[in-house]
């Protein structure tokens, strides 16, 4: 039987009345590391819930190159447009750890929007926070030096989904490819830096995870270059 706990707690947002007849609106989709949920110019046709695993937004740029919007976790929405119109999936969804997602259609989703304001308010708050998560990292990157880039990628991941683990901060399954395509940068540019981090003990790997040793080492060497 598949997992409910992240998808009951977005429907404690709707009417009590209305959420037996959602819930069975929302169909499971258990998918692997590798597969696409949807590809960059899909009709926008659904919404996801993630209840389990991780997924990653990314376009890929006419040369091949990726760049990473961010990442999905457990209780993130994608394809949250369709509340607001619309048409198409402005970059597409790939499953980076195995994932159970919950699918809305957008047929299915439309009358519970109307049916209570409340909650259609509270998908535009997660749209609107997510405005403020993509704001901030393009304030993050622009116009900075690679490495103050690195840095500040480093920061606000752990800040966001990082997990403590015996005082360390950890970001599961970052690597050097996802902090290129998040900071548009070149994968092997991006090896530099992070080997002078390990070189100076503020970032390790452990369990094949990238793990920030020392936050305030780090914070320095933001401030620093």
């Amino acid at each position: 039987m598949n997992k409910t706990e992240n998808l009951d707690a977005l429907l404690e947002h709707l009417r009590k009345d209305l959420r037996e007849k959602a819930k069975s609106k929302f169909s499971p989709l258990d998918l692997e590391r590798g597969q696409f949920v949807f590809f960059d110019g899909d009709p926008a046709s659904a919404m996801y819930l993630v209840e389990s695993g991780v997924a990653e937004a990314n376009v890929v740029h006419g040369d091949g190159k990726v760049y990473i919007f961010h990442f999905l976790f457990p209780c993130d929405v994608l394809g949250e447009g369709i509340i607001y119109g619309q048409e198409m999936y402005p970059f597409s969804a790939v499953i980076r750890v195995d994932a159970l997602l919950w699918k809305i259609s957008k047929d299915d989703l439309s009358p519970l929007l109307d049916a209570d304001p409340a909650f259609r308010e509270h998908l535009v708050e997660i749209v609107g926070r997510k405005l403020d998560h993509s704001y901030a990292k393009a304030r993050c990157i622009a116009g900075e030096r690679v490495e103050r880039r690195v840095a500040c990628i480093l920061l606000k991941s752990i800040d966001e989904t990082g997990i403590e683990d015996c005082g360390e901060k950890v970001m599961p399954q970052l690597t050097n490819r996802d902090i290129s395509g998040l900071i548009g940068s070149t994968e092997e540019t991006v090896s530099r830096v992070m080997s002078r981090l390990k070189k100076e003990n503020v970032i390790s790997i452990k369990d094949k995870q990238l793990v920030v040793l020392d936050r305030e080492a780090l914070m320095k060497y933001l401030d620093s270059i």
